[in-house]
């Protein structure tokens, strides 16, 4: 039973170390992380991760605009997930939704990716 627990505890240990320590993005483009209004009046927002942060760490929005929002893991392995607009990205990709709920959001880190995980963390703002 101690070598299951043992082996088990090593497994995750490894898991939660590759989690952030591993680089899973070559894109070494110098582009800024924001917004732009694309086709159809989408806001295109790309949010770039790092360990343990992400740029744009706030971001503004109007009430009613559809968004598309991009992640790009630059450093680590990440996710991003915003609660209220039932996004969650669990690598590099996009999602969509309609901003239609006022007030400050916040989204978060959604893979544990290590010691500053809970730390890692940005704000909507639709007005």
């Amino acid at each position: 039973m101690k070598k299951w627990m043992t082996l088990g505890l090593t497994l995750m240990l490894v898991f939660v170390l590759s989690a952030c320590g591993s680089k899973t993005n070559n894109n070494t483009s110098n582009e800024s992380a924001g917004g732009t209004t694309g086709a159809g009046g989408t806001q295109d927002i790309k949010v770039t991760a790092t360990n343990f942060q992400f740029q744009p760490a706030e971001i503004k929005v109007k009430k009613g605009d559809k968004v598309k929002i991009t992640l790009v893991n630059k450093e680590g392995a990440h996710g991003l997930e915003i609660p209220d607009f039932n996004v969650n990205l669990q690598k590099d990709g996009s999602a969509e939704f309609t901003a239609d709920k006022a007030g400050e959001h916040e989204f978060h880190c959604s893979v544990m990716c290590g010691a500053g995980h809970d730390n890692m963390v940005g704000k909507i703002i639709v007005e």
